[in-house]
């Protein structure tokens, strides 16, 4: 273990029988599984939880140590939970603080130190981190050597590298089996927080918490659609789906993402008055640590904001804002990055073109959650992932689609009328999401194959979702409201949307089956000119334009244009010779 490693303890009963690992976090406390704190206890007969920590360097002592209560949840259904925190009865002097970094890389390699049968002084492995399993809350990890991570490396931490803690060992297998699990820092914060805060690497935001404004919920929720979008933009960002784009923008559409940022920081929701969270609607506070970058651009440059974001993420590099888009593919989903106040940054064109535009076009398809809030109505050139214009929320738009009849008994544009468009809209969301999908599964496959493939737009599947959702909640016929003030303008509006949303999937995925189509028609040829060339015996003596063009077509990053014109002038030179023997 290197010098920049967190301490290592040990998980005792009282009767000094070893039950798994653990990591000193500082001279107080010890980050571990709850399991195996339970079989300390149960093992021991401990009372109140008490277990024994022996420390790595210091083998002949054995510090009494119990629970905190606020970080402690017991394993629960389908293998959750299951976190820790231990605080020694006194604390220890000269102790180094441990750095957990909240995100990770795809097949990074992480060093375990546990304690398996017969190895009480402990044993390294290495294992390589795969990805999320299904709750969402714990990690796959894949052996890389001889060792395994087995029965007693219940506890320990996954380090990095550098020894920053990367997730906690919770779920073995047989001594031979290729894969383990660990507790993802994302869970590990969700449940340990008030311990866990303090040794953050970085800091999801850049944004001090004595910085933000205090939330007030008169002033953020009292508005029906205001309170809608939030608990809707809460589902979204803790969802377990694809990434996607969701702006906002307008009517305080800057204070409501400030206040939802805000309330993931346990500092700032320690310090919020109570009201804020526990009298606040239901579904309107986000879980702890769940934005994992969030800058506020005001008066910022392109190159402050990308290089805040990386900061928060770990992916720092000479070259963060033209880099950021493909390293965040890197990191394991989900990753929600928020971007606030964009239009007050210095450059909010520059901005949007040169950082969110290129993340926006991955989100979908790498698993981040981008979320972008403007004091204005959002831009026309963000449109597609408006999630709310809250500055005009009542913008008349011609119907994209002709309106169905009046249900009997129902009148044109009443609250009949409007259920029936509520449903086909919804039905119209789900086919840009389909659509939108396989678009992006085409291109995915078309553009390491061929240049010039048109770039993947700004997916428009998730603001959809949120927007008719937030829709359905302010006035559907469900609710026996009659559908009033903004929301025949935004339900047209909805629709205008979704169809340019289709229509622009679809042309995306035309166009790049047509560039496949088109390069394949192109081999076809080669080699339809080929087999007329050994015909007449000239595949060595024209094997040179022949290569020239198939190097073209069968390799990564075909320049198509090109390729076709060397197509063309192998065939002219097989006609060439052909005609040549004729005369």
């Amino acid at each position: 273990m290197g010098r920049e490693d967190p301490w290592l303890a040990r998980i005792e009963d009282i009767q000094g029988r070893v039950h798994g690992a653990g990591t000193m976090l500082d001279g107080e406390y010890v980050l571990t599984c709850a399991h195996v704190v339970e079989e300390a206890v149960d093992a021991g007969r401990g009372a109140g939880r008490e277990v024994r920590v022996r420390i790595a360097g210091r083998p002949d002592d054995a510090y009494p140590a119990t629970v905190v209560e606020s970080c402690w949840q017991p394993p629960l259904p389908d293998q959750r939970g299951d976190v820790a925190v231990l605080a020694l009865r006194s604390a220890l002097p000269g102790v180094p603080r441990a750095r957990i970094r909240r995100t990770w890389q795809h097949d990074e390699i992480v060093r375990i130190f546990g304690f398996p049968a017969g190895t009480d002084n402990g044993q390294t492995v290495s294992a390589k981190i795969a990805s999320y399993d299904f709750s969402g809350e714990r990690v796959q990890l894949d052996a890389v050597t001889e060792q395994r991570v087995e029965r007693g490396f219940s506890g320990a931490a996954a380090l990095a590298a550098n020894g920053e803690i990367l997730g906690v060992i919770a779920v073995v297998r047989a001594p031979l089996a290729e894969s383990s699990w660990m507790i993802a820092v994302r869970t590990l914060y969700k449940y340990a927080s008030a311990v866990l805060d303090g040794h953050l690497a970085s800091r999801p935001s850049q944004v001090a918490p004595g910085d933000w404004p205090s939330p007030r919920i008169p002033e953020v929720l009292a508005d029906p659609v205001q309170l809608a979008l939030t608990r809707h933009l809460v589902g979204w960002l803790a969802s377990g789906g694809p990434g996607g784009v969701c702006a906002i923008g307008g009517g305080g559409a800057v204070a409501l993402t400030s206040r939802l940022v805000g309330l993931t920081v346990p500092g700032y929701r320690r310090a919020a008055p109570d009201e804020t969270v526990s009298g606040a609607p239901p579904g309107t506070v986000p879980q702890l640590g769940e934005v994992d970058a969030a800058v506020d651009a005001t008066g910022l440059t392109t190159e402050q904001v990308a290089g805040q974001l990386a900061e928060s993420l770990g992916l720092l590099s000479d070259r963060v804002t033209d880099d950021l888009s493909h390293r965040l593919q890197e990191l394991g989903s989900p990753v929600v990055v928020v971007v606030n106040a964009v239009d007050l940054a210095a450059d909010p064109g520059e901005l949007h073109y040169r950082l969110l535009e290129p993340i926006a076009a991955r989100a979908p398809s790498i698993g981040v959650r981008l979320l972008l809030a403007y004091h204005g109505a959002p831009p026309r050139y963000v449109r597609s992932a408006v999630a709310a214009n809250l500055a005009q929320p009542a913008v008349p738009a011609a119907p994209a689609l002709p309106a169905p009849p009046a249900a009997p008994g129902g009148r044109p544009g009443g609250t009949a009328q409007f259920g029936h468009r509520l449903e086909r809209l919804e039905r119209s969301v789900a086919e840009v999401e389909s659509a939108e999908r396989a678009a992006r599964v085409r291109r995915d496959h078309v553009a390491p194959r061929i240049l010039g493939t048109p770039p993947p737009q700004v997916a428009a599947a998730a603001a959809l979702t949120v927007r008719l959702r937030v829709l359905r909640d302010t006035g559907s016929a469900a609710t026996g409201s009659a559908p009033r003030g903004r929301r025949p303008g935004e339900l047209d509006a909805c629709e205008e949307a979704a169809a340019r949303a289709l229509a622009r999937a679809r042309r995306l995925h035309a166009e790049c089956t047509a560039l496949l189509a088109r390069r394949n028609r192109a081999r076809g040829r080669l080699e339809a000119y080929r087999s007329e060339a050994a015909a007449h015996g000239l595949i060595e003596e024209l094997g040179d334009p022949y290569e020239a063009a198939r190097r073209l077509l069968y390799s990564g990053g075909c320049d198509l244009p090109l390729a076709e014109l060397r197509v063309e002038e192998y065939h002219r030179a097989v006609r060439r010779e052909i005609d040549g023997r004729r005369t």
